[in-house]
């Protein structure tokens, strides 16, 4: 290389250092922006849209920013509300409200209200994919009743609301369930599940600050056929199974009876993992879900002896009827609804494509009233803890 080269070379090694630390790309600078981490959407009874943004507020996020020194007075975030015919009027109206240009670049959470998930959600799906910033990542909750519900709940381990909804996430309480995954489902029927989040008053406590009797959690899961809300729903035990049928628990902990004296014994689930096999013999079609998991046990009120090894195998086996009767249970709602949430049908496309074809039309009847499913959970009992019997029975002996 020529020294005329390596001057070039050089040359521009430089100037794309000077590009990464030149600062903002945007001709919006950062303090003129509004950065949206929440959006709730719900329908009115008089048909509009109702649109609600939670903002952080940044001059109250940062010590000393409020007036004198110490930590900020106030919420660090705010929830700005405005109803329309659509929800492009109703950002708008918003828009006009706030000093800062509104940005989605940031949005981590959507939360639809019932009324709005019943009437379906094509209409937040075309507006979300037409912001050019905005996150298919963003993951959707249901709530039951008044989406606003939600801005009340208090924050205790988290400053801001979208982060407490974002580790149910992360920490695989709730189905994740996204923006793209959504869209995704209504190009192929528009099955799919969906976490729902209730938000309420607990009973039996002093109303002397109205924030602290309210409550926010996971309620189980809503189904969609055809892009809308089912009346059928999944409780939340029903919505746990859901997530090992999608391979999306982590852990779980199962209680059962004792098949010695009938006594409650707990397990902890981990390295829980399950496939959905497609099968086909000349016309028919059906499915079989094949799960494994490996427990331990986390306490026992048995004098059932865990040092015999046929205790075990018995023990293993009632855990995984446990477990087969749950998903058949979860599995008949979903056809209840007429909803083939757990996208069986995306199985069966990828590996008998031509099966597919000739029966897609048919699939949601299929799939409701006569597909045979067969379901096979193997869960092996690893550990027994540090003793073999049950301490309770021990001491009182």
């Amino acid at each position: 290389m020529t020294r005329i080269h390596r001057a070039i070379v050089t040359a521009i090694l430089v100037f794309l250092l000077f590009i990464g630390v030149g600062g903002c790309w945007s001709v919006q600078e950062l303090n003129n922006r509004a950065f949206v981490n929440t959006v709730l959407i719900d329908r009115t009874e008089d048909g509009q849209t109702e649109l609600t943004l939670g903002i952080p507020l940044p001059n109250r996020m940062i010590p000393g920013e409020s007036g004198g020194t110490g930590q900020p007075q106030g919420d660090p975030f705010s929830f700005v509300t405005r109803r329309a015919e659509n929800l492009s009027q109703a950002l708008n109206l918003i828009q006009i409200d706030v000093p800062r240009n509104i940005t989605f670049g940031q949005t981590r959470i959507v939360v639809i209200g019932r009324r709005q998930a019943e009437y379906g959600l094509d209409q937040v799906v075309e507006f979300v994919f037409r912001q050019p910033s905005f996150r298919l990542s963003a993951s959707l909750f249901i709530t039951p009743g008044d989406v606003k519900e939600i801005t009340k709940a208090p924050m205790v381990f988290e400053r801001i609301l979208s982060d407490i909804l974002r580790k149910y996430v992360n920490n695989h309480y709730v189905l994740d369930t996204t923006i793209k995954d959504y869209k995704l489902a209504l190009y192929e029927g528009g099955d799919i599940l969906i976490p729902l989040m209730y938000f309420g008053e607990l009973p039996g406590v002093a109303q002397e600050d109205p924030k602290k009797n309210r409550w926010m959690g996971s309620g189980g899961a809503a189904i969609f056929s055809n892009g809308k809300m089912a009346k059928t729903v999944l409780t939340p035990l029903e919505h746990q199974t859901a997530l090992w049928i999608s391979s999306q628990l982590k852990n779980t902990t199962l209680t059962i009876s004792s098949p010695t004296d009938g006594k409650e014994m707990s397990f902890y689930i981990e390295e829980i993992k399950t496939d959905i096999k497609p099968k086909v013999q000349g016309d028919q079609v059906s499915f079989r879900l094949v799960s494994s998991a490996k427990a331990y046990v986390e306490s026992s009120l048995s004098h059932i002896d865990l040092k015999d090894p046929q205790v075990i195998q018995q023990l293993e086996e009632i855990l995984s009827k446990d477990v087969e009767e749950q998903f058949i249970r979860v599995l008949n709602k979903t056809r209840q609804a007429r909803s083939d949430a757990f996208l069986m049908r995306q199985y069966l496309d990828w590996k008998y494509p031509k099966v597919w074809h000739t029966m897609q039309d048919q699939w949601k009847n299929y799939y409701a009233n006569e597909l045979p499913i067969e379901v096979d959970v193997n869960i092996r009992v690893n550990r027994t803890g540090g003793v073999y019997r049950s301490v309770v029975h021990e001491t009182n002996r």
